[in-house]
């Protein structure tokens, strides 16, 4: 079995991956969040548009999930996007206990509008970083939450 990586005598925050991401989201956020301060939209309504749109989730659930929230507040940003014509809710055909969430073509035209916004800050944050690191980057990521997932999927989220 190889090493762990961590050890007692290199552990720190400096290179501790927990506090690097939750440091980088806390500064992205704050930094996207100040770029949609003059819109009609928040940075959080805008991103539930696009995991919808995406199919990244269809449900309330699905949704906190993915961006941390409880599902008092997905609601709440549900509720505030619906009336704005941004999404739809239908009831699942398959399953009448389970509401699915639909962008609408408004909500369609919003996350187009807007998206090279967020796509600009990005590249923004990505200065300095050629295209090959931050594919790399992108990888490496994304391999990292598919074992955190894999883990939440077999430990129902205890560790092992």
């Amino acid at each position: 079995m190889p090493e762990s990586f961590y050890q007692p005598d290199n552990f720190r925050p400096q290179n501790s991956i927990g506090y690097l991401i939750r440091r980088i989201h806390k500064l992205g956020l704050s930094r996207v969040e100040a770029d949609f301060a003059d819109l009609e939209i928040t940075f959080t309504q805008w991103a539930v548009l696009a995991l919808l749109h995406s199919g990244i989730a269809d449900t309330c659930g699905g949704l906190a999930r993915n961006l941390g929230h409880n599902s008092g507040a997905m609601t709440r940003v549900l509720d505030q996007l619906e009336e704005r014509a941004l999404l739809r809710r239908a009831q699942d055909p398959e399953d009448r206990r389970v509401t699915k969430l639909r962008v609408t073509d408004e909500g369609r035209a919003m996350i187009a509008a807007l998206g090279p916004r967020v796509m600009g800050i990005w590249n923004e944050y990505l200065e300095g970083f050629d295209r090959q690191e931050v594919l790399v980057l992108i990888d490496l990521l994304t391999r990292l939450l598919g074992r955190l997932e894999h883990l939440e999927g077999n430990c129902g989220g205890q560790r092992p």
